[in-house]
């Protein structure tokens, strides 16, 4: 009878995170896209702070996922049958990152500067649209890592006598 392993396994620690940066990530780029139709009225000033809030809490937890993701990344390439689906992965999460973390230094930058306020603005909104198009395709080569090489996830045997 083999042994079930556990759910405390490095590699699904990235799962357990990843869906928080995705989410909060691409409200915060809803949010400044409403903000650009809206940036004249009382309640602007509130939506500006909760996509900055929403931006920056996003990058961090991007960068805790991505560590996440690295850790998992040499356990998962020997498991699967098509390592090129995950390198391509990786490379999107990187552009994805670089994407929102120069939109949250932007962001930073609009705040403190007046000169180049819409430049920094229109800059920042810019970068979460395209880090928001990027996740997305993270998240779907994510998703054939997992449902189509089924990378991190545990086969039981043919009787599933592990489990009695």
């Amino acid at each position: 009878m083999a042994d079930i392993p556990s759910m405390w396994r490095t590699e699904l620690w990235h799962p357990m995170f990843v869906h928080f940066p995705l989410a909060i990530l691409s409200l915060a780029a809803v949010l400044s896209v409403v903000y650009l139709f809206v940036r004249n009225r009382n309640f602007a000033p509130y939506l500006r702070f909760s996509l900055s809030l929403l931006l920056w809490c996003g990058v961090v937890l991007f960068w805790v996922t991505f560590y996440t993701g690295q850790l998992a990344y040499s356990i998962v390439v020997r498991t699967i049958c098509d390592p090129t689906v995950l390198k391509d992965h990786l490379f999107w999460a990187y552009v994805s990152g670089i994407s929102f973390s120069i939109a949250a230094v932007l962001d930073g930058l609009f705040k403190f500067s007046s000169k180049f306020k819409n430049w920094f603005n229109y800059g920042s909104i810019l970068l979460m649209v395209v880090g928001t198009f990027c996740i997305g395709y993270v998240g779907h080569l994510g998703g054939k890592v997992v449902y189509q090489q089924g990378g991190g996830v545990y086969q039981p045997s043919e009787n599933c006598g592990e489990f009695d």
